[in-house]
């Protein structure tokens, strides 16, 4: 192991010591009672902390408190899920202010500042006149982007994204995206094939 390595892991075993008390506790009352409790309240917290060494105690917690979160993931300032059960993938970026819903993310994916992936199309239900919309049903879907897509700044996803896709910036993604696929625009259309399938990725 050549220095560099054995310094992220170092700061990476330091970032687990420090947020451990957060992840436990909020994992100690999901199990009793099976929600998150604090899961976004921390998140939030941490989100705050400026520097590498943010980046470093955002993914130990993500890495203790999600369904499944690599410890070689980089989450700028500001970004923040809101449900555990997401689902992150090896050497995924996170640009600032990002916020996930209930997603899965494959291995490489890159987005941008501002991006937010949301639960589903659907998550507030406003069928019943005479309940305020707050008040409603609520409905979360997953939503799934797939390995080595770049979604550039300020996308919001309700859909999902394939593989070596690339989303351009301000794009909102309504219908889901095939594999392969470049698209941009409100709502994101295919644009063209992506360059990674001409190379057979």
């Amino acid at each position: 192991m050549g220095f560099r390595s054995f310094f992220k892991t170092l700061v990476s075993v330091m970032s687990i010591c420090m947020v451990a008390p957060l992840a436990l506790a909020e994992r100690t009352a999901r199990g009793i009672l099976h929600q998150d409790v604090w899961f976004r309240s921390h998140g939030e917290f941490l989100s705050l902390i400026p520097g590498k060494f943010g980046r470093y105690l955002r993914n130990a917690y993500y890495w203790m408190t999600l369904e499944s979160c690599p410890l070689d993931c980089c989450f700028i300032f500001g970004s923040t899920f809101t449900q555990s059960g997401s689902i992150v993938g090896h050497r995924v970026y996170l640009g600032a202010h990002c916020r996930i819903g209930l997603a899965t993310i494959g291995d490489d994916s890159i987005l941008g500042d501002h991006v937010h992936l949301l639960s589903g199309k659907h998550q507030h239900s406003f069928e019943d006149p005479r309940r305020r919309i707050q008040d409603q049903p609520q409905s979360f879907t997953r939503i799934y982007v797939g390995r080595n897509s770049w979604l550039g700044t300020n996308i919001v996803a309700m859909e999902n994204v394939g593989s070596n896709c690339v989303i351009g910036a301000s794009s909102v993604v309504t219908r889901a995206i095939p594999d392969n696929m470049i698209a941009a625009g409100n709502p994101a259309r295919v644009l063209e094939r992506g360059v990674a399938a001409g190379r057979g990725v």
